[in-house]
């Protein structure tokens, strides 16, 4: 409904500029002053992209990217920080390929419960303690549960929290343009028992334009559109997206 909706709103707006750069050209009898009408009824509904994209462009290619400051050998898993207990993160994170648990915080409602948690891999006959309803999209998850491996969620104290990478920070930042937004985001992942840093990965979100605006809202998403950004939709952090995207920069890969 809502894309009918889109479309209709598209043809009429075509149809009105057609019909006012007639009138413009009926008036004035000169090229110039229909050209000038044309580019008025182009930038009426696209100036916010035609002004912010090619900074937003800028920032994305010069200014984002990953920064390594350290690297370790021998990594067994990872401290996520919070991981929501509820909607779409109801289902516990699951220790990324080559790592054996990731530990993480449980926060219901916004709030931290106090928590902790771990989740690991483990024989699946050994065990009455599998997470029943998990998917495993990808090829390495979904091989490990064909042979006889499950997801164990236990809960564990905060002393026992022992992930060598923490992602731990999160910065926003947003840039106004006229009516454009352009986001800077900013996490970054530190040896939790030193605060020692390992690496940041900046990015940049273009939000609030006429064009991806109405791209989101007849798509019905909530993304925006963005380049090295692991910031969600409601502000938490794609942890295991950040792992994910710093062992393929470690590996050299694209």
């Amino acid at each position: 409904m809502i894309g009918i909706m889109v479309i209709a709103v598209v043809v009429g707006y075509i149809l009105l500029a057609k019909f006012i750069i007639k009138r413009v050209y009926q008036k004035y009898k000169t090229k110039k002053a229909k050209n000038i009408a044309l580019a008025i009824m182009i930038l009426i509904p696209t100036w916010d992209v035609v002004l912010g994209f090619p900074i937003y462009a800028y920032l994305c290619v010069f200014e984002s990217g990953t920064k390594i400051y350290k690297t370790v050998d021998n990594v067994e898993g990872f401290y996520i920080g919070d991981w929501n207990s509820r909607g779409y993160s109801k289902v516990p994170p699951k220790p990324y390929r080559g790592y054996q648990f990731v530990d993480y915080q449980e926060v219901h409602h916004s709030k931290p419960t106090g928590k902790y948690f771990r989740t690991t891999w483990k024989d699946a006959n050994a065990t009455n303690d599998c997470i029943q309803g998990i998917g495993f999209p990808n090829d390495y998850n979904a091989k490990l549960a064909q042979n006889g491996k499950c997801i164990v969620k236990e809960e564990i104290a905060v002393g026992e929290v022992s992930g060598l990478w923490e992602v731990s920070k999160k910065v926003i930042k947003n840039y106004y343009i006229l009516y454009l937004k352009i986001k800077y985001t900013e996490v970054e992942a530190i040896d939790p028992r030193t605060n020692e840093k390992y690496f940041t990965i900046e990015g940049y979100l273009i939000d609030k334009s006429w064009i991806t605006g109405v791209l989101n809202i007849s798509s019905g998403r909530k993304g925006k559109l963005g380049c090295n950004n692991y910031i969600n939709w409601d502000n938490s952090i794609s942890s295991t997206s950040v792992i994910y995207t710093i062992n393929k920069t470690l590996k050299g890969e694209k």
